[in-house]
């Protein structure tokens, strides 16, 4: 029976083994699936474009005009220059140069500049989230594929004891209410595995998630082994602090607030640029009737409301905001940093005493099933043992799987935090 039950799982296994990917390849994969990855490709493409557009203000702009009219009857002003002709052909080339605006043009073309480097910098933390959340996921899968197999593990044992328990009734060595208790607990332990099953389909779908995917993605299973001399950087350095791109793209922010903040105030100054004009206009199409003028022109404001001063306290106010989000942000990173590094190094403590405790739990329950088919002990000792290896068996793998998170957590602020591999 016990043979029967291995094949069986081992085939079961296989498949899912065969179809798993490793972590490498979910991390190629959604490389080029993740929407959110895609997205802020995109956004980078587009403030590249509105650099461009913004650079085309402070050029000379030429323009060309060509216009045909007909008039139902000839107007007074265009008797001379027509005669009696309806018809009225325009056509104009014209050259525009801005002088000056009060920095409008200069700061807008600045401000595009910086957003094109706080894209750079958000990408840049998208990246790094999206290893950092595909990793996640990856481990979450393979946490529920290990439960799953612990489980399945459990409900081989506990099939085993059920004939024990019945070869032990039909010698008179137990009663009946043994052999009803396994049976019991191994009906309990079918759902249990139907759980687990559908837990790590669910993960499965996760991952494909979190990579971009619409199918459920299997992680390769094999159960992690960790490298004990792997080592972390406790503290964060200001430094390394500022360097990284959630801080980067918090202070580009500031410093296009601030740049608003110049943009609105040069409303408030006159508009001072060169314009030239050649155009031909006649009853005849390109004729001649040609003219052209040349000159200085100046837009000066003077009063709308109140809007020109709102626009800049509005600018103001925006800057301060993102003053505000920049502090917030490095709070945050730091706070998120010293936690994920203390939890992982607890985490990496406690791996060596789960798995000794694994390991005693493994001995008592060995030891058990042997008192047990002996007759020396009862049942209840029997499902006690059992649990406590079971219990031993999941911390053990959670408490992997969760040290192996909270690593990635670390990567994801301070890639250059972890000294060493994390697995062998």
């Amino acid at each position: 029976m016990k043979l029967q039950l291995a094949i069986f799982l081992l085939f079961a296994v296989q498949p899912a083994m065969a179809a798993g990917y490793t972590l490498d390849e979910c991390l190629a994969t959604a490389t080029g699936k993740n929407p959110d990855l895609l997205r802020e490709r995109a956004a980078l493409d587009e403030n590249r474009a509105g650099y461009v557009v913004s650079r085309g203000a402070l050029l000379p702009q030429l323009d060309a005009t060509l216009s045909y009219q007909r008039y139902d009857q000839q107007l007074p002003s265009k008797k001379v220059l027509f005669g009696v002709s309806p018809d009225d052909y325009y056509s104009d080339i014209t050259v525009k140069q801005l002088l000056f605006s009060g920095g409008k043009y200069v700061s807008q073309l600045r401000s595009s500049k910086v957003s094109v480097e706080a894209q750079k910098q958000r990408l840049s933390l998208t990246e790094r989230g999206l290893v950092s959340n595909v990793t996640k996921a990856y481990y979450e899968q393979l946490r529920a594929a290990q439960t799953l197999e612990i489980q399945k593990s459990v409900l081989e044992k506990l099939s085993q004891q059920r004939v024990a328990a019945q070869l032990l009734y039909n010698g008179g060595r137990t009663s009946v209410v043994d052999v009803l208790k396994i049976q019991t607990n191994e009906s309990a332990q079918r759902d249990a595995v139907a759980n687990a099953e559908n837990q790590v389909y669910v993960k499965a779908l996760a991952l494909g998630q979190a990579m971009g995917v619409e199918e459920p993605v299997w992680a390769n299973f094999a159960m992690p082994q960790i490298n004990g001399t792997a080592a972390f950087e406790k503290t964060i350095p200001a430094a390394v602090l500022d360097s990284n791109p959630e801080m980067l793209y918090a202070a580009r922010n500031v410093e296009k607030s601030g740049l608003e903040i110049t943009t609105a105030r040069s409303a408030h100054y006159p508009a001072v640029y060169l314009k030239g004009s050649y155009f031909l206009e006649d009853k005849d199409f390109f004729p001649g009737n040609a003219n052209s003028y040349a000159g200085v022109f100046l837009a000066l404001p003077i009063y709308y409301g109140g809007a020109v001063s709102a626009q800049t306290d509005r600018a103001g106010a925006r800057y301060t905001q993102a003053r505000e989000t920049q502090r917030k942000a490095r709070l945050s990173l730091y706070s998120r940093y010293a936690a994920a590094v203390s939890t992982a190094l607890d985490k990496k403590e406690r791996v060596a005493t789960s798995a000794k405790t694994l390991s005693l739990a493994k001995e008592t329950l060995t030891a058990s099933e042997l008192r047990y088919s002996a007759g020396k002990i009862s049942v209840l000792d029997l499902l006690d043992a059992q649990n406590l290896w079971s219990n031993a068996y999941m911390a053990y793998a959670n408490v992997i799987f969760d040290y192996l998170i909270n690593a990635a957590e670390v990567k994801a602020i301070w890639p250059e935090a972890v000294k060493g591999e994390i697995l062998k």
